[in-house]
């Protein structure tokens, strides 16, 4: 549910410019408002960035005390193993004055706020407030941190921010059975790129979600690797799957796989190896995209270096892409169409977004 207390009036106007109940054919896809206006920003995280979100991994928090951080739209989290081994997460807010009790990734045995020293157990609880008086007297009170609702799906880490029901079965049930077929119990970790791109988040989810059809044009290295006449896309629930038969070769191996999950995780199988990709808004025109490398098997040096100024290139090349389209988003003439032979998956997240937005002209609403 939108709380239209944080977004401005005219964003809804905006939003309702979007008919989602039209064919592919004689759509239109949104306008440039919903990439450009800070207010937007505040309309997805109250809507989009509420439910389950993919955060981490879970090989990150293997044994007891180990813990990640970050931030998702301005809600900083922790995600901990705690000492019995259940996975637990909490805003990463001092109940004290606000202040964030942990940073980056680790192993600890207690979390200490950096500001007055207060410390909290694993398990969320207040454990000590040096100076601050009766321990006893503060536990009386909501002092601990304040839970988030935390699940595994296969090896991924989400979180849920929004209120209500927060069932991770029944939101992925569908997904669940693509996310086994993508094989990935031999897979491990290898490492982490992180990216910061100047556009909107959702630019960087159009471009992998166009059907392939920019890749001919933007990628001569990667579309020599992929027999691009085959290229095909097919839409769940809530996800799209871009299939490609490949030339075979060290890093794409027989076949290219590229998910997207709404809103904002996708997975990039192929070959020997594994990538997944999420974008995160900074702003209304930055986003950082955070890119975890796995591979089947052991690796020497040369190979990772040689596999990863390969994903790097491509990388590099839609950091172009993207750059351009934010260009031309400011412009002021952007109407835009959709191809409709390749971009049904960009279709599906555009429609996806309005319903987020509690939209009349969403795909199951009538125009009005």
């Amino acid at each position: 549910m939108t709380d239209s207390r944080c977004v401005p009036e005219h964003v809804f106007a905006e939003v309702a410019r979007f008919d989602a109940t039209l064919s592919i054919e004689a759509a239109s896809p949104p306008p440039a408002s919903w990439y450009l206006d800070p207010a937007f920003l505040s309309l997805e995280r109250s809507t989009t960035f509420r439910g389950w979100q993919f955060v981490g991994r879970l090989d990150q928090v293997a044994r007891p005390g180990d813990y990640f951080s970050g931030s998702v739209v301005q809600r900083p989290y922790i995600v901990v193993r705690d000492q019995e081994g259940d996975l637990r997460a909490f805003y990463n807010v001092c109940s004290h004055r606000g202040t964030c009790v942990a940073r980056g990734s680790g192993t600890l045995e207690h979390f200490t706020c950096p500001y007055h020293g207060w410390e909290f157990h694993l398990s969320g609880g207040l454990k000590r407030a040096p100076l601050a008086g009766a321990v006893d007297e503060f536990k009386k009170r909501t002092v601990g941190l304040q839970s988030i609702p935390v699940a595994a799906l296969g090896p991924f880490v989400l979180l849920h921010f929004g209120e209500g029901e927060a069932d991770l079965g029944r939101s992925f049930a569908q997904f669940s059975t693509e996310l086994e077929a993508l094989a990935m119990d031999s897979l491990k970790f290898v490492v982490r790129k992180v990216f910061e791109l100047d556009c909107n988040w959702k630019v960087f989810v159009d471009n992998y979600v166009d059907g392939g059809y920019h890749v001919p044009h933007m990628h001569p290295a990667l579309n020599s690797s992929l027999m691009f006449d085959e290229y095909s896309s097919r839409m769940g629930d809530i996800y799209s799957v871009q299939s490609c038969p490949a030339k075979g070769g060290d890093r794409i191996g027989d076949m290219g796989q590229f998910v997207w999950v709404h809103p904002n995780f996708m997975i990039n199988r192929y070959g020997s190896w594994m990538d997944t990709n999420l974008v995160l808004p900074v702003d209304a025109d930055r986003c950082e995209v955070i890119f975890d490398y796995y591979h089947d098997g052991e690796i020497g040096e040369e190979d990772l270096a040689s596999a990863l100024q390969e994903s790097a290139k491509v990388q590099e090349e839609d950091t172009e892409v993207v750059d351009m389209v934010q260009a031309g988003l400011r412009s002021g003439v952007y109407r835009g169409v959709y191809a409709s032979r390749f971009e049904a998956p960009l279709y599906q997240f555009h429609r996806l977004l309005s319903a987020d937005f509690g939209s009349p002209r969403g795909p199951s609403g009538t125009a009005g």
